[in-house]
């Protein structure tokens, strides 16, 4: 051992004449080379990225200008769809689109904490309301809505609303007449309370109570205003919005009772803000004109 406790260098070193002090530097940057190199070749191991939760929103399709689907773009759109996307943004979450082909599946499913959220025009107020609120918890309000009547632009029926008023169920309620409405709405609500005489026709899905319109098996179709006005402007002159019932109702967001989630501030304060801000008018002139 040479003196001061070093390796001495080898004579090559020491005929070169190489010092003890360099020979050291030397060695100790050879050291930490082999030491980065050696992590060159491991793994290098990264904490895993921190994924971002996501917000699974239920919604039933088609039911245009509120919740729609793109065939050729993949993708949901609408009124409800935007707001949903805004909720979306607030509680920092990626937003995902689950349709429900059963307007009481989705319901029932949001009543059990099976998605986050349901966003599909549904109305918290009424009767109805109060009987979906033993199940589901509402957010505040966010549109006004009215139940419309679709029929056959030939009208072979002969149905008649004066100035585009359909609220008196005699307009409807005759004996040759078939209504058809979606199951577990409150176009469904309203015929069974005032609906007598005429034949209805409940349809788990929209799309099938507007085949059978257009086909002449039913005589009307009762469904929420704006959808009727939309499905109306769609169909090429096939079908067009005889008038409206006017019964007042209300849509709000839902999730599960009690929201275990405490979504409901965040919803209630993404409605606020957009009321407040301009956006929500913005969206209102966007899909509604």
């Amino acid at each position: 051992m040479a003196e001061g406790g070093g390796a001495a260098p080898p004579p090559e070193a020491r005929r070169a004449g190489v010092g003890k002090g360099i020979f050291a530097v030397v060695v100790v940057v050879v050291a930490i080379l082999a030491f980065v190199g050696g992590l060159a070749l491991g793994p290098v191991v990264f904490p895993p990225a921190a994924q971002v939760p996501t917000l699974v929103v239920g919604t039933n399709i088609p039911f245009p200008p509120f919740e729609d689907y793109n065939t050729t773009t993949n993708t949901f759109f609408g009124f409800d769809i935007d707001i949903a996307r805004l909720i979306a943004h607030a509680s920092h979450r990626t937003l995902v689109i689950k349709n429900f082909a059963n307007f009481d599946a989705l319901l029932t499913t949001v009543g059990a904490n099976g998605v986050d959220m349901a966003a599909s025009a549904i109305t918290s107020t009424g009767a109805t309301g109060a009987n979906r609120s033993t199940f589901l918890t509402f957010s505040t309000t966010y549109y006004d809505a009215n139940q419309g009547v679709l029929i056959q632009s030939s009208n072979p029926d002969g149905v008649s609303c004066p100035s585009s008023n359909c609220s008196n169920p005699s307009i409807l309620d005759k004996s040759n007449y078939v209504i058809g409405v979606q199951r577990g709405t409150t176009s469904e609500s309203w015929t069974n309370a005032n609906i007598k005489n005429a034949t209805v026709q409940n349809f788990t899905g929209v799309d099938t109570e507007l085949a059978a319109l257009r086909s002449g098996a039913l005589t009307a179709v009762i469904i929420d205003n704006g959808p009727a006005e939309a499905f109306a402007a769609g169909s090429g002159g096939a079908l067009v919005l005889a008038g409206t019932i006017f019964t007042g109702e209300k849509y709000s967001f839902a999730v599960a009772h009690l929201d275990p989630q405490d979504l409901i501030p965040v919803i209630n304060g993404v409605i606020f803000t957009s009321q407040q801000n301009g956006t929500y008018q913005q969206l209102i002139t966007k899909w509604f004109g």
